[in-house]
């Protein structure tokens, strides 16, 4: 006769496979797992799913355990349990003892002693975990553990199923295929769309920072809305009032003193427009801009600029011949001038960007690629703006794999002050504040590329009634 635990594990494994078998969501699906697993080891139960560079571990889905555990932060794969990297079980019997526990005492606040760990696989690749959490001391029994396992095979099929389709496989990291969320508000929900435009990996709200106590308990927290495990950058938007903007930057300042190691960055409303406007959406995304407010560079300038990043490129080149590669439109005045004034031998080639519908999937994709062999090349990449990085970061991962001997970078504008994606550029024009620019080849809703200089474009001069058309 089975035993009673053995009926719970069949149990939760009949409701699996057939949630598998419905036309539930992929959330649903992996929730009915996770929900499956503690009910029949009666213990908090979470899924974490490692990010595209195999380096973070995030949890997607959970029962039974506190939010402030979850919100502790990102997992380091290679810190907690390390179930994910050896691909093998793990079993902690007492969590305070453990080195391979990444945040004990969190644990131990939440109650928890003892942690089963499985990974979870991919096409014979460990892509994820589901995690067992007793809060008494428990052995865990190759019964226990070969339950997990089974639940684990499921999890990997409802994250297969979840695919938009084949073509996009490899464009999906683990973290983004079992991500289903429900953000506070559209302005969260938007730019969670750009990041994913980019294929960059993000967590919505995963750790909560202490800011004040009071006879040694938490008063006070701040939770930012994303983290994006790549960049290891927090981001809070605001798109509120002044005073409501007063109050976070206060917590902000409070949270860089005592946490000085974390990256975090503040996006604020005209800022937010403008990063939605770029992508189609968001109230400036269909206005068109009526004049120039001013020149921020002339014609003049620009020439005297250009010729000394083509000194500068044509000194470091020397004996290497560079394969120049341009990006996007924005490019096409500044490349244009510049190869002209590169006295060492050349080759130019050209790289498009754009998005990718899928079912319920929209996704950065590369529409022309580079027509020349880098393997072993010298390459420079040319873009005549860069604002957060995350076009540029994109690139740069796109292009690494094919083994360039060199790969750098060159743009005319450098807006740092919006930089999200931290990257390195070699070859800097000039560094600008200003919220919005155009001409030189940079448009605002595909006007100005024509002009001879770069200005700030009066956005607030739109014709009556053409703000939505």
């Amino acid at each position: 006769m089975p035993s009673s635990e053995e009926k719970s594990y069949y149990k939760a494994i009949r409701r699996a496979a057939a949630a598998l078998n419905s036309t539930a969501t992929g959330k649903e699906k992996l929730s009915t797992i996770v929900r499956g697993i503690a009910r029949a080891m009666q213990a908090g139960v979470s899924l974490v799913l490692l990010d595209s560079n195999r380096r973070k571990l995030a949890h997607v889905s959970s029962w039974a355990l506190p939010q402030f555990y979850l919100r502790k932060g990102v997992l380091d794969a290679d810190k907690s349990l390390c179930e994910v990297i050896s691909g093998q079980p793990v079993v902690v019997a007492d969590v305070v003892r453990d080195n391979r526990m990444q945040y004990p005492e969190m644990a131990k606040e939440a109650g928890i002693v003892s942690i089963l760990g499985v990974p979870i696989f991919f096409e014979q690749s460990a892509i994820g975990s589901i995690r067992v959490y007793s809060k008494k001391p428990r052995e865990f029994t190759n019964q226990d553990i070969n339950f997990v396992v089974t639940m684990a095979n499921l999890a990997s099929v409802a994250l297969r199923q979840s695919l938009p389709n084949q073509a996009q496989e490899a464009d999906m990291s683990p973290l983004r295929r079992g991500r289903s969320v429900t953000f506070a508000n559209a302005s969260e929900e938007e730019l969670a769309r750009i990041l994913d435009f980019y294929n960059i990996d993000w967590v919505y709200e995963p750790r909560s920072f202490p800011l004040s106590w009071e006879e040694g308990r938490i008063t006070e927290m701040f939770t930012p809305d994303f983290y994006l495990p790549g960049l290891d950058l927090y981001i809070e938007i605001t798109t509120l009032k002044q005073s409501s903007v007063a109050k976070k930057n206060r917590k902000l300042r409070r949270l860089k003193e005592l946490y000085p190691e974390v990256k975090i960055m503040l996006l604020h409303k005209g800022e937010y427009d403008r990063l939605l406007a770029k992508y189609g959406c968001g109230p400036l995304a269909h206005t068109r801009a009526q004049g120039i407010s001013r020149v921020l560079y002339s014609a003049t300038e620009i020439e005297e600029r250009v010729t000394a990043l083509a000194e500068q490129i044509s000194k470091d080149y020397v004996g290497r011949r560079p394969i120049l590669v341009g990006v996007q439109r924005g490019f096409i005045c500044f490349m244009a001038d510049l190869i002209r004034r590169i006295t060492v031998p050349l080759d130019v080639d050209f790289l498009t960007i754009s998005y990718y519908h899928g079912d319920n999937h929209t996704a950065f994709r590369i529409t022309k690629d580079t027509d020349l062999n880098i393997a072993g090349r010298h390459v420079l990449v040319v873009d005549g703006i860069i604002d957060t990085g995350m076009t540029l970061s994109a690139i740069l991962d796109h292009l690494r794999p094919r083994k360039p001997a060199s790969l750098a970078v060159c743009t005319l504008l450098d807006k740092r002050v919006r930089r999200i994606a931290d990257i390195p550029l070699e070859y800097v024009g000039f560094e600008v504040r200003e919220a919005f620019v155009v001409g030189y080849g940079l448009d605002y809703a595909e006007e100005y590329r024509n002009l001879p200089f770069i200005g700030v474009p009066e956005l607030d001069r739109i014709p009556k009634g053409k703000a939505n058309t």
